[in-house]
């Protein structure tokens, strides 16, 4: 009996020393069989990520034009703003000065006058009509829709941004040429290769400033003083923006939350290097509280200073006392140098035919019909191909060009050619031609 308990003692104490074992593991023991362990798969080293190709741009097609036929007389028609209907009635003057809202387009007029007689003098056959566009008999609606420029070879158009989609369709109609003299605005054109924007866009000045400044201050500390005041600004500042984004040392101020002191400016430009600053602000009133700001800083801060197109008209830069130390840069399409044969023409014609000294406009409106009318003249209506021909322009150097959307589709023709006007202590030099 003692025997027997001994041996039940082993087996308990056995059973509770060997670990405890799954019904699944006892079967197998007995039949010895195991299951295969699952092979852990080495992972694979990571590959090379190739990164997607971007799809490639369809390649530029310039356009096509018909043949170009020559007449004996070209006729030209003139849309501008005159407003005779607020500075005439019953035949007689309201005004003894003309205001100065409606000076551009009367000035710009007489420099068409002055054309169309030196065209004459030299036996170009020309007739030519103005339309002034604020009569309502004569207003855009009027003239694309009714037959007052019937038979016209070419249009050209000191006009709003908002007149150019139904002159542009008409030019592209006809198949004859509308150049819009006055608006940088291209009212989202495309595929109209007789659409002729001879003022260029806003994203071409800027593009044409920042190549300059990179060229000269590339390794400056850059900086952008905006607005959102205006869509005009709001684009300006969009486009700075995305074509400096890259830089390293870059730094954007809006005007319109920051109030420009000394104290303030201080504590953001350095000292000890030149500052390159790009003020996207079309309005002349605040673009001048900002360059006052900046030139009573202290003489240790040195600017190069870059502007919009709409700074021309800052009194300052006319006045030789007015944002001294400052070094300004700003870009116009159109330089008239007096001095030059042409420019001693307009200005003696001017004198003896209406009195005083010829102003921009004049120039402007003398070299838009003279140049164009001599196009007309060598190549005929459809000059496009020739427009590269700049022999008769009394003063600019034009630089008419294709341009193209981002994916390269063609929208119209546009005149590249930009001068960039550097102002420093009362003085004028023309850096770039």
């Amino acid at each position: 009996m003692k025997k027997c308990y001994k041996i039940l003692f082993l087996v308990v104490a056995c059973c509770l020393l060997t670990p405890v074992v799954s019904p699944a593991q006892f079967w197998k023991k007995i039949f010895k069989k195991e299951t295969k362990k699952p092979v852990k798969k080495t992972p694979e080293k990571n590959k090379p990520v190739t990164k997607k190709e971007e799809p490639k741009l369809k390649k530029r097609v310039p356009p096509e034009y018909p043949s170009s036929a020559k007449k004996a007389v070209y006729r030209v028609d003139v849309l501008l703003p005159l407003n005779l209907n607020a500075l005439v009635q019953n035949g007689k003057p309201i005004y003894k000065k003309t205001p100065d809202h409606l000076q551009a387009a009367i000035n710009f007029y007489e420099g068409l006058s002055i054309a169309a007689q030196a065209l004459q003098n030299k036996d170009v056959k020309l007739e030519w009509y103005v339309h002034d566009i604020t009569d309502p008999a004569d207003n855009i609606t009027q003239l694309t829709t009714g037959k007052k420029m019937e038979g016209t070879d070419l249009v050209i158009g000191c006009v709003q941004s908002s007149d150019i989609p139904a002159l542009a369709a008409y030019a592209q109609k006809k198949k004859i040429n509308f150049v819009s003299a006055l608006s940088p605005a291209d009212a989202n054109t495309k595929d109209n290769p007789y659409f002729i924007l001879i003022q260029p866009t806003l994203k071409t000045h800027i593009n044409k400033l920042i190549a300059y400044a990179d060229k000269k201050y590339g390794r400056n500390p850059k900086y952008i003083f905006h607005t959102n005041n205006t869509s005009g600004e709001k684009e300006a500042y969009n486009q700075l923006r995305d074509a400096l984004i890259e830089e390293k040392d870059l730094s954007i101020i809006d005007c319109s939350r920051l109030k420009l002191t000394t104290d303030t400016l201080s504590r953001l430009f350095d000292s000890n290097k030149v500052n390159v600053v790009f003020v996207s602000v079309l309005d002349i009133g605040n673009a001048e509280q900002i360059l006052n700001t900046l030139a009573a800083m202290p003489h240790s801060y040195r600017f190069q200073i870059f502007g919009m197109p709409s700074w021309k008209s800052l009194r300052g830069l006319s006045q030789s006392s007015a944002y001294m130390g400052l070094s300004i840069h700003y870009t116009t399409p159109f330089y008239y140098d007096p001095t030059t044969a042409a420019g001693r023409y307009v200005s003696t014609q001017y004198t003896a035919t209406y009195g005083g000294t010829p102003s921009e406009m004049v120039y402007r409106g003398y070299e838009s019909l003279y140049w164009l009318s001599s196009l007309l003249e060598q190549h005929g209506v459809v000059f496009n191909k020739d427009i590269g021909d700049v022999s008769a322009a009394p003063f600019t150097r034009y630089e008419i060009e294709p341009a193209w959307s981002k994916e390269n589709d063609f929208l119209y023709l546009e005149n590249n050619k930009l001068y960039i006007l550097h102002y420093q202590n009362g003085g004028y030099v023309v850096e770039q031609q």
